[in-house]
């Protein structure tokens, strides 16, 4: 078993966190998301993005393994979305934002430790339930039923101009 640590994200962190968003996208999503997003994400970017979650009120967490920056994950109170097709996932409290980590780290249980770490500050904070939502083609699918996620909405996001079909899973806490 890998020397995972899960730890609070940290300013110093945030270009980590930016190259392993792009890094993870790239790995993920040729094919379900449009190529010209892939191609045109970057580093300057990404950071910013991630500067703001940080300052925000968002739930931030990074993982190591063994000293290595691997992946992270954010989340916080839930976010409305517009277009669902049952409403479901707004009526859960909480909301696991994102969670990338490096394909060459899948299997080592991180992605297990980061979520447990969300599930325990949604819970600390008196959340009873969490949503997720993911691209409809995205391998994580299996990942995040295996940890107890139940399919239950659905709705399309633009991105650059083509529908992508995504899917949440509610996780009771």
């Amino acid at each position: 078993m890998a020397d995972i640590t899960i730890r609070k994200a940290e300013p110093q962190d945030i270009e980590s966190v930016a190259r392993v968003h792009i890094q993870s996208w790239r790995e993920t999503y040729p094919g379900i998301m449009p190529q010209a997003k892939l191609d045109s994400m970057n580093l300057e970017a990404s950071m910013r993005n991630w500067q703001n979650t940080l300052a925000g009120d968002s739930w931030f967490y990074v993982a190591e393994v063994e000293a290595e920056f691997c992946g992270f994950i954010s989340g916080g109170v839930n976010r409305s979305n517009e277009g669902c097709s049952t409403g479901l996932a707004d009526a859960c409290s909480a909301e696991l934002a994102a969670m990338y980590i490096l394909a060459k780290h899948h299997g080592k249980g991180i992605g297990r430790a980061l979520y447990s770490t969300i599930a325990g500050k949604a819970i600390s904070q008196g959340h009873k339930s969490m949503v997720a939502w993911v691209a409809e083609k995205n391998p994580a699918c299996g990942f995040y039923a295996h940890m107890g996620g139940e399919l239950v909405d659905s709705r399309i996001m633009m991105v650059m101009g083509c529908e992508v079909p995504l899917v949440a899973f509610r996780f009771m806490l």
